[in-house]
């Protein structure tokens, strides 16, 4: 669905988004290296003594207990993130001393399969983190314990859902009932160097693409080769991850007037003459601009080869910000524009986001504390923004001073103007990795597009069987 224009005024960020090396446990953020799943207190790991805790008030509905609880949390690790969490958290230990919250975190690469299989087992956490995309496939196992209202002190879902903008809250919300909520929404956008732009003669707002056509006409001059080596690409499409392959792959496809799959997740369309026509020109566009055999990016590193200076042109999240502005060859030198489109005056655009949930094979009090927790660390918007790039979809965000001051965040709300969120599927793997193995059979063996998408297809019909 389409989300409407205050929407677009502020789903942001995706650092982190990213993703993983496309396997099919892989999800779309950028994480530190992947590592095996550390369990920790995070109170050990403050560096800094916390700020005074600022209580969020206990409702007249429910009661704060009193008895000593454990809640344990995991998260996929990603640094701005887990820096702020970990700040966060001893201060509402501090405000509920019998309180302890234990976390683990995990590499995205990792963290569907270990929480299903924690989840299979009875062995899963009070509160879960993961891609939205996932959730309708909790939702379908009966594993979400839907948010408490009187935990929340409100008399409805839609009290809630009022505080966010128009489909902000939509990801999680399943058969009239809220399951999740985002601690953050993504646009993904097109990102310039600077330097390497000037360095050719380009201005990086004046000569910025708005059309695939764009792109293709000035990667020539972005674009060095040395003998049969590239040293230099003008923009190359993701090639680390088939859930960011298929993040891009989803809004080209809409842009030529198709879609993936339909709204109800049951029938797909993944050879349909759209999707040939979006993987030609991803086709053409690698062959002017990129050479994937040259990438240095990885699920844990999915921006390096912008960040060093490798690559002309990108597309990432918002959430990429702090980890771009502080490389040594980018730096504040990068210019944030639209994602090209086929038509400009029909623009098509992406947002996905990541959530909070709650396991319903939990015990009820701990159910209860999970909410308030949940509740606790999103009520402070404008610091997920400052301290980890992350923009929650809330009204009120963009009137903060911090997003009046975030580098080019108009620029990413307003790819959110025409954005559809990303596919939720229970087979949301499955499919990325069809869709994946099509582009990289038509990019790196010169397959014929429509027979790469009908072999995909016939995996995805099979998949959804």
């Amino acid at each position: 669905m389409k989300l409407r224009n205050a929407f677009s005024i502020l789903l942001l960020v995706a650092v982190l988004a990213t993703a993983c090396a496309p396997a099919a446990t892989e999800v779309p953020v950028a994480t530190d290296a992947p590592a095996a799943a550390a369990t920790e207190k995070p109170a050990d790991v403050a560096t800094e003594a916390p700020a005074a805790a600022t209580e969020v008030p206990v409702t007249a509905g429910w009661t704060f207990p009193t008895e000593d609880i454990t809640i344990e949390i995991w998260w996929h690790e990603y640094g701005p993130f887990t820096a702020y969490m970990e700040e966060m958290i001893p201060k509402y230990m501090e405000l509920h001393p019998n309180i302890t919250v234990n976390v683990t975190k995990v590499s995205s690469a990792d963290l569907n399969q270990k929480l299903s299989a924690a989840i299979a087992t009875g062995t899963g956490p009070d509160i879960l983190d993961q891609d939205a995309s996932y959730y309708v496939q909790y939702y379908e196992k009966g594993v979400l314990e839907p948010l408490n209202l009187d935990v929340w002190g409100v008399d409805s879902y839609d009290d809630i859902i009022n505080t966010y903008l128009p489909g902000g809250a939509e990801a999680g919300i399943f058969d009239g009932k809220i399951y999740a909520l985002p601690y953050q929404g993504n646009s993904m956008s097109l990102w310039i160097s600077n330097k390497l732009f000037e360095a050719a003669g380009l201005d990086p707002v004046a000569d910025a693409p708005k059309t695939w056509e764009d792109m293709i006409s000035i990667c020539p001059q972005l674009k060095i080769v040395d003998g049969n080596v590239t040293v230099q690409k003008a923009f190359d499409f993701p090639y680390h991850s088939a859930r960011w392959q298929l993040q891009q792959f989803q809004p080209i496809t809409e842009q030529f007037g198709g879609q993936l799959l339909s709204a109800d997740g049951k029938t797909a369309a993944i050879n349909s003459p759209a999707a040939v026509n979006a993987l030609t020109l991803w086709k053409r566009v690698t062959d002017a601009c990129g050479d994937p055999q040259t990438t240095m990016n990885t699920g844990s590193n999915p921006n390096q080869d912008f960040i060093d200076g490798r690559l002309a042109m990108w597309i990432t999240g918002p959430w990429a910000t702090p980890q771009i502005s502080a490389s040594e060859f980018v730096g504040d030198q990068f210019t944030v524009v639209g994602l090209p489109q086929v038509d400009p005056a029909n623009p098509h655009t992406m947002v996905y986001g990541w959530e909070w949930a709650v396991n319903a094979d939990r015990p009820e009090i701990n159910k209860q504390v999970a909410w308030d927790f949940i509740k606790y660390v999103l009520a402070s918007p404008e610091e997920w923004l400052a301290k980890a790039g992350f923009v929650q979809p809330v009204k009120g965000l963009l009137d903060t001073e911090t997003a009046k001051t975030f580098p080019f965040l108009a620029a990413h709300m307003k790819d959110v103007e025409t954005a559809t969120w990303y596919l939720r599927s229970a087979n949301v793997n499955e499919i990325s990795l069809a869709v994946g193995a099509a582009i990289e059979s038509v990019v790196y063996d010169n397959a014929d597009p429509q027979a790469a998408l009908d072999a995909a297809q016939a995996e995805v019909e099979n998949v959804l069987k």
